[in-house]
């Protein structure tokens, strides 16, 4: 899944998938998972049957790279929390990334969203040696980061998450996100599936940037943009659900 998602036309780039690729030119499904559902929940997605599993990575105060979305648990930053520390205060175990990966091994391409600076480097490594080359997405919200990543490691896909909630500075951007994502170097953008009813999705199609869209739990909304040819990943929590759609879609196409 490390294929270059290679700019320049605005349709749908579809990505080499894991134990089961989707067709050329189909939207590749990402099996995003909650914290609270620990290993359990990684399991879930794996075996699905999803062409990536999104993994959340944070590093706790003590170094340990763990599978993490929020910043906090039980109101204590993770930063501030050694892994001992963290299992104590979580209600249920927080799988390390080292475990997530083996679970994914060679069953998915593993989708690594990176929520902090600092963890590029090892956690890119350990995923290309768990996983294998060619299997691997990142996703970041920090240009930076992309940066990094396409200066160290330019075989990897990565792409620049654009979304940021309404309360949080910077969030004007979003609406016009091409001279950043072009800046960073990214392969792809990581949308927000609101933007993607603004206007957004468009701009990134003519700019010559496929897309990976993220969070879609309504099946009008996976109907509409499993078929939407500028759309090249979709990321949901119900991934059963995406595949399903996505095979009856297959299924009506070859009817025609």
């Amino acid at each position: 899944m490390e294929q270059r998602a290679g700019r320049g036309a605005g349709g749908r780039r579809g990505l080499r998938a894991g134990r089961r690729p989707a067709r050329p030119g189909a939207t590749a499904v990402s099996a995003h998972r909650r914290d609270e559902t620990g290993l359990a929940g990684l399991r879930a997605a794996v075996a699905s049957g999803a062409d990536y599993v999104e993994i959340d990575v944070r590093r706790t105060a003590d170094g340990t790279l763990v599978v993490h979305h929020d910043r906090t648990v039980a109101g204590v930053p993770l930063s501030r929390c050694t892994y001992p520390r963290l299992l104590d205060l979580a209600p249920r175990p927080v799988p390390l990334v080292s475990e997530a990966l083996e679970i994914i091994g060679d069953r998915a391409g593993a989708h690594l969203d990176l929520k902090e600076h600092g963890a590029e480097h090892e956690v890119i490594t350990m995923a290309r040696e768990t996983c294998g080359p060619g299997r691997l997405v990142v996703t970041t919200r920090d240009p930076d980061v992309v940066a990094l990543i396409k200066r160290y490691f330019p075989d990897v896909t990565v792409a620049l998450s654009v979304g940021r909630g309404p309360w949080e500075r910077g969030m004007v951007r979003d609406f016009a996100p091409v001279r950043t994502l072009r800046a960073s170097g990214a392969d792809m953008a990581a949308l927000n599936h609101r933007l993607a009813r603004t206007g957004v999705l468009g701009q990134c199609a003519r700019a010559g940037f496929p897309v990976m869209l993220w969070t879609v739990n309504a099946v009008p909304l996976m109907r509409r943009f499993l078929n939407d040819p500028r759309v090249s990943v979709l990321i949901t929590d119900h991934p059963a659900t995406a595949l399903g759609l996505r095979a009856h879609q297959r299924a009506h196409q070859r009817v025609r």
